[in-house]
């Protein structure tokens, strides 16, 4: 299939004195396509309400404005932080009233859909401006989302494209179908920086995700400091965590096998590292969740610290996979003056309103100390203010109303049931369909296999079912997909195993259920590929999705053609080629270069094609075309040449 993508814009940059259509370095504008405006039928998650009106499209232009008052400022200074790299637009912030061409966010009572004030909103663009209407800023913020993604996809670029920026005319009504949509980040078993862990916030944002999971310690490493406290009775020495604590990862499997592409990162965050992070979350409507795994995952602190260990001595540190043999002394007063240390201190750095206590695979714990342990703890958690959370073991305690349990497999369903009748919430993330960290297929070169053997790619990821097994609507808080790190390494690798299958979770977690359509899911993910690439975000291009192309070419005055031409995504493409028709009776085949090649764990990147010189014998004004070929079929663009006469 052929589709023809028009380019007007005159790029001022590839005006030279000998009139060569000279293309400057990756970093210097290109020129966009004009038409084939994504509309709501790709967006991703599914809105509640969304529909094109025919009318006139809105166009961002270079004298728009973002107005906002009182509390939507940070939103529309988020808003245009995000729109100026790519447009190269002023795009001023302004309180001012609005006038044609302006992005507006309108906060204010009764602005959302009714009865969903928390994070509902509503969108309106045609040809006089776009307009985001919300209670809150949160609904604002998602709105943003939404209007991002109704942007031609080179919006995602950090490097200025020229436009036009046009936005089909669209009226939105939208609101989630749960509160938390989290995804858990285990930076335990292999660490991440603060600026990688800011990245991976901001393209889950995009799908509306708003909650993040932080497993900060487990047997293999402890990475959060916790402060020396002026009441210490056991003269507990709290900075061991982190100078031996910290210095754990997951290398390899009990039995010597490595694991991962090489050993796991190593690292801690100070206290000023977390409240930056959770400062930053904050600044995207992000709820941090803490998590402190105990009473068993507790061997980082038992080798840390030896008077948590009934014998006094230090536990040595553990570089494998293994889980399940550690334990805290659930009897030892040591014991809990330890743990109201550090979770008194993790309450106060956390302005959310969970802690998350872990709890899971407790085996060496014992089930009566388990549950004495549980009973205890959870209380010392509400005293601090929050809410109590763990994992789904907790539920073998009784837990007070409201707590929270995180559902990962059916051994306890019976137990989290029983404790939802008490009055206990649950967010599911059950293992076989949630957990990120799973192999795609038996040649996934990192990830594990023990909760998915087989296909573990995006349909599974979405074709599940959060409300079920006796629970109501009411009874589930949300949906959370986890990320265990025993084989990543940096950010590029958790995006690669993250992407595309949290999009499946950010959908079910938003979208209504009745609008659950798998087949309409893949039509839309194909577009998201080249969003992605744009933005640089790894990814895995699953086979099962026919990915789209996104391509640019550029136009200027010059009588010889000479160097980069255009610049497309190819998701799925291993050896496109591309054709240049020159506007004046002539063609060549362009040479095709990658910036990154695909690879095991990788996506390509953005391809960029360069023309052999090519000279205008005449002047005048020559519309030429590049057509690129992909496994997908042909896509082409436009450009224009005007040569000038002698």
């Amino acid at each position: 299939m052929r589709r023809t993508l028009r380019t007007v814009a005159i790029i001022s940059a590839l005006l030279t004195a000998a009139a060569t259509f000279t293309i400057p370095s990756a970093a210097a504008p290109v020129t966009a396509a004009a038409n084939a405006l994504p509309g709501v039928e790709r967006l991703l998650p599914r809105p509640v309400s969304g529909t094109t009106s025919g009318r006139t499209p809105f166009t961002l232009a270079e004298d728009a404005r973002v107005i906002a008052r009182g509390a939507a400022r940070p939103v529309a200074d988020y808003l245009a932080a995000l729109l100026r790299p790519a447009t190269g637009y002023r795009l001023p912030v302004s309180s001012h009233p609005p006038r044609r061409g302006d992005i507006v966010l309108d906060l204010g009572p009764g602005k959302a859909p009714a009865g969903h004030a928390d994070e509902g909103y509503r969108l309106v663009t045609d040809g006089d401006r776009a307009t985001i209407s919300a209670d809150t800023p949160a609904g604002l913020f998602l709105g943003v989302q939404t209007l991002r993604q109704l942007l031609p996809a080179w919006v995602e670029s950090p490097t200025r494209v020229d436009g036009p920026w046009r936005v089909q005319a669209v009226t939105v009504a939208d609101y989630p179908r749960f509160a938390y949509r989290g995804v858990m980040l285990d930076v335990a078993r292999s660490y991440l920086t603060v600026p990688e862990i800011e990245r991976y916030l901001d393209d889950a944002v995009r799908f509306k995700i708003n909650i993040l999971h932080l497993h900060l310690t487990d047997d293999q490493a402890w990475r959060l400091a916790i402060d020396q406290p002026a009441a210490n009775p056991s003269g507990l020495d709290y900075g061991a965590l982190i100078r031996v604590g910290s210095l754990g990862g997951s290398d390899q499997l009990g039995n010597g096998t490595p694991l991962g592409t090489g050993p796991a990162i190593r690292g801690y965050y100070t206290q000023g590292d977390y409240a930056d992070i959770v400062a930053y979350a904050k600044s995207r409507f992000v709820t941090v969740v803490p998590e402190i795994d105990t009473p068993g995952h507790t061997n980082a602190a038992l080798a840390s610290i030896p008077r948590l260990n009934p014998d006094g001595v230090a536990k040595p540190m553990n570089n494998t996979a293994n889980v399940g043999y550690s334990t805290l002394d659930t009897t030892s007063p040591v014991t809990y003056e330890f743990l109201r240390t550090v979770l008194t201190q993790v309450a106060a750095l956390t302005p959310g309103p969970y802690l998350h206590i872990g709890g899971d695979e407790a085996a060496a714990t014992g089930h009566q100390n388990y549950v004495d342990y549980v009973q205890r703890v959870l209380p010392l958690v509400a005293e601090l203010g929050k809410t109590p959370m763990g994992w789904n073991e907790i539920a073998a305690a009784d837990l007070p109303p409201g707590a929270v349990v995180q559902f990962w497999r059916a051994a306890s369903l019976e137990q989290v049931l029983h404790q939802v009748s008490r009055g206990a919430k649950v967010v599911m993330s059950p293992a076989g369909t949630s957990y990120l960290d799973q192999k795609y297929d038996a040649a996934t070169p990192i990830g594990l296999n023990w909760a998915c053997r087989d296909a573990c790619d995006f349909d599974r990821y979405y074709d599940w079912e959060p409300v079920r097994d006796g629970l109501a609507e009411s009874d589930v808080l949300g949906v959370c997909g986890p990320l265990w790190s025993e084989t990543i390494r940096g950010l590029s690798q958790a995006q690669w195993l993250t992407y595309p299958r949290l999009v499946s979770l950010a959908e079910i977690a938003w979208s209504p259920r009745a609008a659950k359509n798998l087949a309409d899911f893949t039509d839309r993910l194909a577009h998201l590929g080249s969003r992605l690439t744009i933005a640089g975000v790894n990814f895995r291009p699953s086979p099962a999705v026919h990915w789209t192309t996104e391509i640019t070419a550029r136009s200027g005055r010059a009588r010889v053609l000479k160097g980069e031409i255009g610049t497309f995504t190819a998701p799925s493409a291993t050896t496109p080629t591309a054709r240049i028709d020159f506007g004046d009776g002539t063609t060549a085949t362009g040479t095709v270069a990658a910036d990154r090649l695909a690879g095991p764990l990788n996506a390509p990147g953005l391809w960029r094609i360069t023309t052999p010189e090519h000279r205008y014998a005449h002047s005048g004004t020559y519309r030429g075309t590049v057509t690129v070929t992909t496994p997908t079929g042909d896509t082409s663009t436009d450009f224009t040449v005007h040569v000038d006469k002698h």
